[in-house]
Parts: C-alpha cells; sequence; structure tokens
C-alpha cells in the first residue's frame, strides 16, 4: 500500500487509521512517503514521528520514504516572484530540495519490490546538491531575463507579510518553521536514495524551475498593490 498525505492538522489521525486498516485488511507492505529533519515539535515533523513510531508497533514490512522538503513548495511563492516581493527569513542557509516527481519514481519502484517485502526500511531523499534561496534567485534571474532578488527578512517581519498576503495562521507558522530548517542547514546533506533506486540522477532545482518557469511569469497573475492575486 502507498501511503501519502497532504500536510493539514488531520494528517496524524488520518495516516494512522489507514495503516490500522491496511494492517487489518492483511496488507503486508506499506511504502509511506515521510519527512526527512531532526527530532522536532515543529510541523510536519512532528506529525511524521509520531505516524512512523505508530507503523513500527506492527510486525509488517515497510519503507519510509523521508523526503527532504519538496522544491514544488517554491510554487507558493511564484506570485511573490512574480511580483518583486519575495523574500523570507532563510538567509544563506542551504537545503536540499527534492522533486516530487523523483518521490514518485522511487515509491513506484518500492511498491515493485518483491524481494523485501518483509523488510522494515527508511530511506533518505534528496535531491544532487543543496541550495540557497539566493542561488535559486540568481537561476531565476537568467531563466526570466529580469533580476530576481531574495529578499531577507527577520522571522517576525516575514509572518507579517505572509499574513498580510492571504496566508493563514497555521500555514505562515509552517512556513516559517521550514525557513528556520533552511536557516539552520539542517536538511543539506545528499544522499544517492534516488539513484540507488532508479539507476539515474535526481532531478535538480534548476530542471524543476526550468518545467515550471510559466508560473513565475509576471504576466501570469493579476496583482494588487500588496502583491497578491
Amino acid at each position: 500500500m502507498f501511503l501519502a498525505h497532504g500536510t493539514s492538522p488531520q494528517q496524524t489521525e488520518n495516516e494512522i487509521a489507514l495503516i490500522d486498516a491496511a494492517v487489518r485488511a492483511g496488507v503486508s507492505h506499506i511504502v509511506k512517503v515521510s519527512a526527512m529533519g531532526p527530532a522536532s515539535k515543529l510541523h510536519p515533523f512532528d506529525w511524521h514521528m509520531k505516524i512512523e513510531a505508530h507503523l513500527a508497533t506492527y510486525d509488517i514490512g515497510y519503507t519510509v520514504l523521508r523526503a527532504s522538503t519538496f522544491v514544488d513548495i517554491l510554487t507558493r511563492d511564484a506570485i511573490s516572484v512574480a511580483s518583486g516581493t519575495w523574500g523570507g527569513s532563510s538567509k544563506e542557509g542551504r537545503v536540499n530540495l527534492v522533486d516530487t516527481r523523483d518521490v514518485a519514481d522511487v515509491a513506484f519502484k518500492a511498491l515493485l519490490d518483491n524481494h523485501h517485502v518483509d523488510a522494515q526500511r527508511a530511506f533518505h531523499l534528496t535531491g544532487p546538491a543543496a541550495v540557497t534561496m539566493t542561488e535559486i534567485a540568481e537561476e531565476l534571474t537568467g531563466l526570466l531575463d529580469r533580476k530576481v532578488t531574495y529578499e531577507h527578512r527577520t522571522p517576525e517581519a516575514q509572518r507579517e507579510h505572509l499574513i498580510q498576503i492571504g496566508w493563514t495562521e497555521m500555514t505562515a507558522n509552517m512556513r516559517l518553521g521550514l525557513e528556520r530548517i533552511f536557516r539552520e542547514s539542517v536538511l543539506s546533506e545528499t544522499t544517492d536514495t534516488y539513484k540507488m533506486f532508479t539507476g539515474q540522477e535526481p532531478r535538480s532545482v534548476a530542471n524543476w524551475l526550468a518545467d515550471n518557469i510559466d508560473a513565475f511569469q509576471p504576466g501570469r497573475y493579476a496583482l494588487d498593490a500588496r502583491g497578491r492575486a
């Protein structure tokens, strides 16, 4: 069984319920998408810790894919990039973002692996290299043929900005938690998990940006004075 859940306050309850139901139904192996990171009170890391701990109480096979932060998170900043208001509190910390397509590729391989059905395994899944937000801005500058900058803000200023442009309290707090992780370079390691499973090199942040550059074009959005769509 493949287990993946969108980030939400119901994630822990829902995933645990699905695990319980799968065990009752006789499922022999579960492939779960989890989060790479430290033991933490920050969401969603603490949610995944609880789910993994529950999964470990069962004597069944499982493969836990502890993915680094998805590069797709940058789509949340597309409007800010387009309006020239992109920034945050990540400073020059490094993070090895992973493409969700790579996570899907590895999950597919793990689901079809008949040689480790009874094994209980966990893998860290990253992209090919860690980057800073400044480096991402430089990549966007080249792709968009216009200057893109990442404005360095304090966590307090970033929270105020996110709320101002329409983020909820929960999503703003979660973003600030991620930016703390980025700022401290907690997710900067590089693993070979993707190549081990697929025989290929993982997609880079530059690859993802090139494939999704239309989302960052200024003409895509009708923006108000605060940079909101």
